[in-house]
């Protein structure tokens, strides 16, 4: 109620006047209403900041738990095929056991035989078919040692084959296990940087709840602001010249400014707010005009509306100009349809330059698209 008083001061100050204490605390009033709308403005930017790093880290940690899913199952399989190499090598390694030790008997037996018991087996033989059979039988013998030679060879081959395999997939498993102990890591890390982000958002999001409650007070004080003015200005009777009914020129009227809209009536403003007016973009310093004739009620700094400018035109029916950059009226000064009451601007804390245009009727606001001319 203190800064409301301040403001009805101000709306009165032609009529009034001002006490140089009462200038000074509004002064120092805007000054702290400023540094809060700079502070506003930052905490849009990192929330949006926290939002977009937020994005990044779950999709961080998506990308990594599924890598390593595959690991670990990469790694099942490795390991599992590493055993079944260790399990070949052991079989390999116990018929190559056989296969040496049926050779070493083959060998004693051929040595206890002897070159020249073999001779005499066949010097005695005095059939020839029993010869031959001799002959045959130990052709064999000797085909059978070339065959487990052969055989050992091959399973020599085979294990040194498995033992490099096994050498590769060991190394393999090694490697995996150290990716996915990295992977882990990352993970974890990932984990910890979206605590701290989801941290962050909630004390960002607590300030955006005080920035909703603060832009709620802002439109009752307005409101509050809008009927003092009301009913400040509807004793005094406008010019005779000047005596046009608002109310006619619904769907006549001008735009205050050329431009692009870019918010419409009703069109969300943050939580549950919604916009009362219309954005409309257009270069810095273009000049903006009265909708129609009426008494300015209000020209000076409200916050979040920056360099402010309220036409009263009779009837209850008033416009809001908002964001000016410079003001070329004052408040009681009287203005017709098109006259130059101000500059385009960015003023109350914007980035984009552009106006902030109202219509209200009863303190109520009405979309202003209804009564323009398009």
């Amino acid at each position: 109620m203190h800064r409301l008083s301040l403001l009805i001061g101000l709306i009165l100050l032609p009529i009034l006047g001002f006490s140089e204490s009462t200038a000074d605390q509004l002064q120092q009033l805007t000054a702290r209403i400023q540094a809060l709308q700079d502070k506003m403005q930052d905490t849009r930017t990192e929330y949006g900041r926290l939002q977009r790093q937020l994005q990044q880290r779950e999709e961080d940690i998506g990308e990594t738990a599924e890598r390593l899913d595959g690991l670990s199952e990469e790694l099942t399989d490795k390991r599992n095929t590493l055993i079944d190499l260790e399990q070949q090598k052991q079989q390999q390694t116990q018929k190559l056991t056989e296969q040496r030790q049926a050779l070493a008997k083959q060998i004693r037996a051929a040595y206890i035989t002897g070159r020249q018991d073999y001779l005499k087996l066949w010097l005695n033989q005095q059939d020839p078919f029993a010869i031959g059979r001799v002959l045959t039988y130990y052709d064999y013998i000797n085909r059978a040692r070339i065959q487990e030679i052969d055989a050992i060879q091959t399973t020599l081959k085979h294990i040194q084959t498995l033992s490099q395999q096994i050498v590769q997939e060991t190394s393999t498993v090694n490697t995996l296990i150290g990716e996915q102990s990295t992977k882990k890591n990352q993970l974890e890390t990932s984990y910890q940087d979206r605590q701290g982000i989801l941290e962050e958002l909630a004390r960002t999001i607590e300030s955006t709840d005080k920035e909703i409650k603060r832009l709620q007070d802002d439109k009752k004080q307005l409101e509050q602001l809008l009927g003092i003015v009301d009913k400040t200005f509807e004793t005094l009777p406008p010019p005779v010249e000047s005596n046009t009914i608002f109310a006619t020129l619904k769907g006549n009227l001008p735009r205050p400014v050329a431009g692009d809209i870019t918010k419409k009536f009703g069109d969300e403003l943050i939580g549950s707010l919604k916009y009362q007016g219309l954005l409309i973009n257009a270069p810095l310093g273009d000049k903006i005009t009265s909708i129609a004739s009426g008494r300015i009620a209000f020209a000076d700094w409200f916050r979040n509306m920056g360099q402010l400018i309220i036409i009263d035109h009779g009837k209850g029916y008033m416009s809001l100009y908002g964001h000016n950059q410079s003001l070329y009226v004052k408040t009681g000064d009287w203005v017709e349809a098109g006259t130059p009451i101000a500059s385009v601007g960015n003023s109350g804390g914007r980035n984009i330059t552009g106006l902030y245009f109202e219509l209200r009727y009863q303190g109520v606001p009405v979309d202003p698209l209804t009564w323009i001319h398009n």
